[in-house]
C-alpha cells in the first residue's frame, strides 16, 4: 500500500527524524495508564492518565485524511499528520504533516476531555499547487482545532478534528496493520501445500511499505500500497525479482501471480499465521510466522 509516494515519504523520513514511529504503549502497575475502550470502540480520554495512554498508544503514528470540511477525500497523494513523540511534555505532541501541496510542522496541546489546540503557528513551505483540493481546508481543521475524538473502527481508527463549535472540520484514519510486520514463510497457494524446506517467504515492512524475500529460486522486492478507503487493505506493487533459472521455477510463478492478486490480509488461525485475499474475499496465500533473531 502506498499511502504516500516511497519518494515523498523518504525525503519526508529524512527530514524528521522518527516522526513514523509508533509508541506502544507499556501498562505498569505504579501507573494508571490504561486506556478504556468501550463497546462503541470509542477510546475515551476522561482522565490525565487516561489522555497520556491514548495520546501513547493510539495518538502516536501517521493518519490518512479521509474527510476534509465535508469533502471526501480521494486518490492515492493525500494529505496526512504524523504525530511524533519527540516532545518531552506527555501533553505536548508535535507534528509533521502534508496538506496536498506543502509541508507543515508544529505542535499540539492535548490535554483531558478531548482537547487539542495549537501551541503556535504552523510552518509551512510555499509551494504553489493549483490542483491541491484539500490544501485550504486542512490547514483550517489544523489552525481551529479545539476537541478531538478516536474512534476504533475494525482494525482501523478514525480521529475526528472538531472547532470550538464543535464542528467536525477534518475525519483522519490509521491502519492498525503492525500485525502483518515481519518475517513469513508461505505455507499454502490456492490449493497447493508447500513443503517447509520451499523457500518461499517474504519479510513485510509497514512503516517503510516495503516487501522483499524470495520467491522459491529469486530474490524478490517491491512497495506495498494501503487503500486508505478499504478495511484491511494491502497490495504488493513494482515487484521486481532476478533472473535465475531453478527446478521450481513453476511454484514461484505461481506464486507471484497469487502476490499480485492480493488485495487484503486478515489474522490467521493465531498470530503466528497470515492470510492473503483476492478482491472477492477468497484466500489465495497463507503464511507462518518466522521467528527469526
Amino acid at each position: 500500500m502506498k499511502l504516500i509516494p516511497h519518494s515523498s515519504y523518504n525525503m519526508m523520513k529524512y527530514s524528521v527524524l522518527a516522526l513514523s514511529a509508533v509508541c506502544l504503549f507499556m501498562v505498569s502497575c505504579n501507573t494508571a495508564r490504561k486506556v478504556s475502550v468501550d463497546t462503541a470502540g470509542e477510546v475515551k480520554t476522561e482522565t490525565l492518565n487516561q489522555t497520556e495512554g491514548a495520546i501513547q498508544q493510539v495518538l502516536y503514528g501517521q493518519w490518512i485524511a479521509s474527510n476534509v470540511n465535508g469533502m471526501a477525500v480521494t486518490g492515492e497523494d493525500r494529505p496526512y499528520i504524523i504525530f511524533d513523540r519527540s516532545a518531552t511534555n506527555p501533553f505536548i505532541v508535535n507534528c509533521y504533516a502534508y496538506d496536498g501541496c506543502n509541508t507543515l510542522n508544529g505542535a499540539l496541546a492535548v490535554t483531558p476531555g478531548g482537547q487539542m489546540k495549537r501551541t503556535s503557528d504552523f510552518l509551512s513551505t510555499m509551494r504553489l499547487c493549483p490542483d491541491a483540493s484539500y490544501e485550504l481546508g486542512f490547514s483550517m481543521a489544523l489552525n481551529t482545532v479545539a476537541n478531538y475524538s478516536i474512534e476504533k473502527v475494525g482494525r482501523d481508527y478514525l480521529l475526528y478534528l472538531k472547532d470550538s463549535s464543535d464542528k467536525t472540520t477534518m475525519v483522519m484514519r490509521k491502519s492498525d496493520l503492525g500485525y502483518v510486520n515481519g518475517a513469513w514463510r508461505v505455507t499454502k497457494i490456492g490449493n497447493t501445500v508447500l513443503p517447509e524446506d520451499a523457500g518461499v517467504e517474504l519479510v513485510i515492512d509497514i512503516p517503510e511499505l516495503k516487501v522483499h524475500g524470495n520467491a522459491g529460486c529469486n530474490v524478490l522486492n517491491g512497495s506495498i500500497y494501503i487503500d486508505p478507503d478499504k478495511q484491511n487493505s494491502i497490495q504488493f506493487k513494482n515487484v521486481a525479482t532476478t533472473r535465475m533459472m531453478c527446478p521450481n521455477i513453476e511454484l514461484e510463478s505461481q506464486f507471484l501471480a497469487a502476490l499480485a492478486q492480493v488485495s487484503s490480509v486478515a489474522q490467521g488461525k493465531d498470530t503466528n499465521s497470515l492470510l492473503f485475499m483476492d478482491n472477492t474475499g477468497k484466500t489465495i496465500i497463507e503464511l507462518q510466522k518466522l521467528n527469526l533473531k
